[in-house]
C-alpha cells in the first residue's frame, strides 16, 4: 500500500471516528436560552431588548442525560435566569421547551436542567473513566448561536485548574477542540459518542487552549445533590395565602375544573416562589398537576416535590391564567401555611 493510500485510510477512519461521534451524541445537545439579571451579565451574554426589565441574553449549550428531561449545562449559562419564562432550550428537532434550573453548583460550574417535555427526549451516555492525553475528542454545541456545530481535537493536558467567576475550578480536561462563546455547558465526547467532559471555558486570547469539567466530577455533583434530597424531605414554596373563588367566567374560560384557589397574601423574598416569580394577589391553581382547591390540597402539593426538585405552578394573574417552574426549597413558610 501506498503511503497516499495509507495517509488517506487514516483520514477516513478520523472522519468516520469524528461523524459518528457526532450521530450518537448529537440528538441529545441543546441550545440553551436565558434572560438573566443585568447584575449577572457575563461572558457570552448580549442585551436584551427595549422593554426586557433590564435583562440580558445568555446562550449556551447542554446535554441530556436523563429521559425524563435532566440536562447538564454550565453554572454560569443559566446563573441570574430566574423568574416565569426566564429559562428555555431548543432540541436538535426544533422543538423550544421551557426549563429550570434544578440545581447549580458554580464550585465547579455545572447546572442540571428540567426540561419540560410530554415524552421521552435523546439522552446521552455518561462515561466517568479518565480520559488519555491525545486522546481524539469531540465537542458539540451552539458556537456564537450556530446551532449543533461540531469540532474535533485531542486532550492536551488533564489535571488543570482555571480562575471562573471568582473561583477556581480544578482538575479540568484542556482539549484543542476549538471552543467558543456558545459552546459553554455542551458536550465533549469521546470516539464512540460518550461524554467524557462538559466544556466550560477557554483561555482569553489563545487559540486551540479549551476546557471541560470531566464527566467524573459532574457524576460526584449528582451524587452529592441527590443524597441532600433524600435528607432534605419535603420542599417548601416560601408563601403565606388564604382560600379564595374563582369565578365563573374565569372557569369557563380556561377550562377550570375547580371553583377555588389559594390567593398569596405573602411571597417570602428569596424563596422558591418569589425565584419563580410569583407575586401576592396571585391565585395558585395547581401545583405539581394537583389542583389546589384548599389550604389542605396545596401543603399535600407541596409535600409530594422534593426539596431541590421543580414542579409546576398554574396561577391566575388580572384576568389570565399563567405557568412557571418552581424549584422547591427547603425553608420553611410562615403564615397561614406555617410549615410549607
Amino acid at each position: 500500500m501506498t503511503y497516499e493510500r495509507i495517509e488517506s485510510a487514516a483520514l477516513d477512519a478520523y472522519s468516520a471516528a469524528v461523524s459518528g461521534a457526532a450521530e450518537r451524541a448529537g440528538p441529545a445537545v441543546l441550545k440553551v436560552e436565558a434572560a438573566v439579571r443585568a447584575a449577572a451579565g457575563r461572558r457570552g451574554r448580549t442585551p436584551a431588548p427595549p422593554g426586557s426589565g433590564g435583562r440580558y441574553q445568555s446562550s449556551g449549550s447542554g446535554v441530556i442525560f436523563d429521559s425524563r428531561g435532566r440536562a447538564i449545562t454550565n453554572a454560569h449559562v443559566v446563573a441570574g435566569a430566574d423568574g416565569p419564562d426566564a429559562l428555555s432550550v431548543v432540541l436538535t428537532d426544533g422543538r423550544r421547551l421551557p426549563a429550570a434550573v434544578e440545581f447549580a453548583d458554580p464550585a465547579v460550574d455545572i447546572a442540571v436542567l428540567r426540561v419540560a417535555a410530554a415524552g421521552p427526549l435523546p439522552v446521552a451516555q455518561l462515561l466517568s473513566a479518565p480520559v488519555r492525553v491525545g486522546q481524539l475528542v469531540v465537542a458539540i454545541g451552539n458556537p456564537y448561536g450556530l446551532s449543533w456545530t461540531v469540532t474535533a481535537g485531542v486532550v492536551s493536558a488533564v489535571g488543570r485548574s482555571l480562575p471562573l467567576g471568582g473561583r477556581e475550578v480544578r482538575d479540568l480536561i484542556q482539549t484543542d477542540t476549538p471552543i467558543n462563546p456558545g459552546n459553554s455547558g455542551g458536550p465533549l465526547v469521546d470516539a464512540q459518542g460518550r461524554v467524557v467532559g462538559i466544556t466550560t471555558a477557554v483561555m482569553p486570547f489563545a487559540r486551540g487552549v479549551g476546557f471541560a469539567v470531566p464527566t467524573a466530577a459532574v457524576l460526584e455533583v449528582l451524587a452529592r445533590q441527590q443524597e441532600r434530597q433524600e435528607r432534605a424531605g419535603p420542599g417548601r414554596l416560601g408563601v403565606s395565602g388564604m382560600i379564595t373563588e374563582i369565578g365563573p367566567e374565569l372557569r369557563r374560560r380556561f377550562g377550570l375544573p375547580v371553583s377555588r384557589g389559594v390567593l398569596l397574601v405573602d411571597v417570602h423574598p428569596g424563596s422558591a416562589a418569589d425565584f419563580a416569580g410569583l407575586r401576592p394577589l396571585d391565585v395558585l391553581v395547581a401545583i405539581g398537576g394537583a389542583h389546589v382547591p384548599s389550604l389542605e390540597a396545596l401543603k399535600g402539593a407541596i409535600d409530594a416535590v422534593p426539596a431541590g426538585q421543580s414542579a409546576e405552578a398554574v396561577f391566575l394573574r388580572g384576568g389570565r391564567l399563567r405557568k412557571t417552574h418552581v424549584l422547591m426549597g427547603g425553608v420553611p413558610d410562615a403564615g397561614p401555611l406555617a410549615g410549607r
